[in-house]
C-alpha cells in the first residue's frame, strides 16, 4: 500500500505503508488535519506517536517542520518509516525510535510544537496516552489525536472534527 504526500516540498511524492497492522490516515482526513491546524510549519519540532507509516510526521516535514521524531513499536514499520525518510531525503532531520509510546513519553526530555497521535482504535490508548503526551508540548503547542468515535479523549479540546469512523481532537497547551 502507498500514500501520497499532500503538500509542501515533497507534494505528490509516494510513501510506502506497511501491509498489515496499520490503519493509515486517509488523504482526505490528513488534508483536513493540516488545513484545520492553520499554522506555519517552518521551524517546528514534531512528534509522531504510534507512527505506523510515518504519514503525518512526514507530511509535517514536507511542509517545513525542522525536525520530527517517529515513535513506533513494530520494528518492520519503523524500518519502513526509515526507508520513506531516506527516499525523501528527510532522514537528517528525523529520528525513528522503536519503543512503546508510553515508555517513550515517560523517558522523553524534549518538548514539541506539534504532536500527532494515531493509536490503534478502541483499546483505550487515545484516552490513556493523550494526557501523558500533552506534557511534552511546548506552550502554544498542539496535540492532534486521531481516535474512534467510541473512545472519548477527556481533555479540553480546542476543536474536534468527525470524518466517518475517525474523530480528530485538537488540544492546545496554553500554559
Amino acid at each position: 500500500m502507498s500514500l501520497r504526500i499532500a503538500g509542501g516540498s515533497r507534494r505528490s511524492r509516494i510513501i510506502t505503508c506497511p501491509d498489515k497492522g496499520v490503519r493509515p490516515t486517509t488523504n482526505r482526513v490528513k488534508e483536513a488535519i493540516f488545513s484545520a491546524l492553520g499554522v506555519d510549519f517552518e521551524g517546528l519540532s514534531v512528534l509522531d506517536i504510534f507512527a505506523g507509516s510515518g504519514n503525518l510526521g512526514i507530511e509535517a516535514l514536507s511542509r517545513g517542520a525542522a525536525s520530527a521524531t517517529f515513535v513506533e513499536l513494530n520494528r518492520k514499520n519503523a524500518a519502513i518509516i526509515s526507508g520513506n525518510l531516506n527516499a525523501l531525503e528527510l532522514a537528517q532531520q528525523s529520528k525513528v525510535v522503536i519503543s512503546p509510546a508510553k515508555d517513550f513519553i515517560k523517558n522523553c526530555r524534549e518538548s514539541y510544537d506539534l504532536i500527532f497521535m494515531d493509536p490503534p482504535y478502541d483499546k483505550a490508548l487515545a484516552s490513556e496516552t493523550a494526557p501523558l503526551a500533552y506534557n511534552l508540548l511546548k506552550i502554544d503547542g498542539i496535540l492532534i489525536v486521531e481516535h474512534s468515535p467510541n473512545e472519548a479523549v477527556d481533555m479540553e479540546a480546542w476543536k474536534s472534527r468527525s470524518y466517518g469512523d475517525t474523530v480528530i481532537t485538537y488540544i492546545r497547551r496554553t500554559k
